[in-house]
């Protein structure tokens, strides 16, 4: 397996948070598309990038063995973890004793169709920050969705497809922008800023946002922010499923 050439000091490792009881649709994990449970379509499209190992982090024994009956790794984590960074970096210390990944992809287990090049960006990305995540332009109906979670980028100023965020919202932010940016939820950490996460507490804004990526903010993290054209279908409701369910249906099958 290669790895991205760019970051060399970089050994990175995918990894997958999966619980089964999801509150708006139960189960969604073991969800049939196109003949496959969706997180199949997580795990396979992620080791299909070619980039790094893949592991499923979950709490149900059904997703793990539906990975590891396909020849993948997949750990037990705590089912009490309230975030997808809890799950991640313990599944991480499960599987990684002897620390040789410093670098974790946290993919949305939630997320089974996406271009390979989000890995490649993640990764061929990332320089001093703590951690890196993607955005793309949101529509007019995101724009005041308080289910999209909008971002306030402070852009490069010669190049605007990468920034150092600010701030993230459910609300319209920053007030009367001529542009809003939708936040596309997959995350590269650094291993040791991942642990600073993980070990602080729960912060002020983000129990108020219901986002935890404000606890990075406050902690003084630094988010990079990367621009990416198009958004990527998170599956959170029946309307979801099956408009995943279409695209997976009509795209080109992977031998």
């Amino acid at each position: 397996m290669q790895h991205i050439q760019q970051n060399k000091n970089i050994n990175p490792i995918i990894i997958i948070p999966s619980r089964l009881d999801s509150t708006r649709l139960p189960r969604k994990a073991l969800e049939i598309i196109d003949g496959k449970p969706m997180i199949w379509h997580v795990w396979f499209n992620a080791v299909n990038t070619n980039t790094a190992p893949v592991l499923v982090a979950t709490d149900s024994n059904e997703i793990k063995d539906i990975i590891t009956e396909n020849g993948g790794n997949a750990v037990i984590t705590d089912k009490k973890h309230v975030s997808g960074s809890d799950r991640i970096y313990e599944a991480l210390n499960i599987f990684d004793l002897k620390n040789k990944y410093n670098f974790v992809i946290n993919l949305q287990g939630d997320m089974p169709f996406f271009p390979p090049s989000i890995i490649t960006t993640l990764l061929s990305n990332l320089k001093s920050e703590d951690l890196i995540t993607l955005v793309c332009p949101a529509t007019e109906e995101e724009i005041e969705d308080s289910n999209v979670v909008k971002a306030v980028i402070a852009w490069d100023t010669e190049e605007k497809n990468y920034g150092k965020a600010l701030y993230f919202s459910r609300s319209k932010v920053p007030y009367n922008s001529d542009e809003y940016w939708h936040h596309i939820g997959i995350y590269g950490w650094k291993r040791e800023s991942l642990k600073n996460f993980v070990l602080s507490k729960p912060s002020q804004l983000e129990m108020i946002e219901k986002l935890e990526q404000l606890r990075a903010l406050e902690n003084n993290m630094e988010i990079k922010v990367v621009r990416v054209n198009e958004n990527l279908i998170g599956v959170d409701t029946k309307d979801d499923l099956d408009r995943i369910r279409k695209i997976i249906k009509n795209s080109p099958k992977v031998n």
